[in-house]
């Protein structure tokens, strides 16, 4: 009696020990995307104006003008000439456009976004597809149906992942 009882505890518990393997080697982060990421920023008119780096800081997700798509006859170097506070006069390109965003699912929220162009901070929410290749972002003032969206592509890297 005493040999099926230890033969059965060796069983639960090598059961256990793989359950729990499996559980460790699964990464619940990677099969969610994020909307960590480099995005293709694109305007209504189908212009592709710059690429935006979203990272994740803490708690919340901001975003970074990394790359700018500028025409020829643009400043090569543009500055941030009216934008509030500690971002007046600094230089677009890394500059911290988005602010604030906390996540909730494939929505992100309570946070801001610049227009550098105008120096004006509107409200933020972004959206992201399931299969996180697509980013809506929407700005706005006071309530979300007073703004405008842009729809963002998810921009691969040279080894194919994302």
């Amino acid at each position: 009696m005493y040999d099926c009882r230890e033969q059965r505890f060796g069983i639960a518990l090598r059961l256990a020990l793989a359950a729990v393997g499996i559980l460790l080697t699964i990464n619940p982060a990677a099969s969610a995307p994020t909307a960590a990421g480099i995005w293709r920023q694109v305007d209504e008119a189908g212009k592709v104006g710059a690429l935006v780096t979203i990272t994740q800081e803490g708690d919340v997700f901001v975003g970074r003008l990394s790359h700018l798509f500028l025409d020829p006859d643009e400043d090569p170097n543009p500055i941030c000439n009216l934008c509030p506070g500690d971002k007046l006069n600094q230089p677009v390109l890394g500059l911290v456009f988005i602010e604030g965003m906390k996540q909730s699912g494939l929505d992100y929220d309570g946070g801001t976004i610049l227009d550098p162009e105008t120096g004006k901070v509107y409200s933020a929410t972004m959206h992201l597809s399931a299969d996180g290749t697509l980013l809506t972002v929407r700005g706005y003032l006071g309530l979300s149906i007073f703004g405008r969206s842009q729809i963002w592509s998810r921009v691969e890297r040279n080894d194919g992942r994302r």
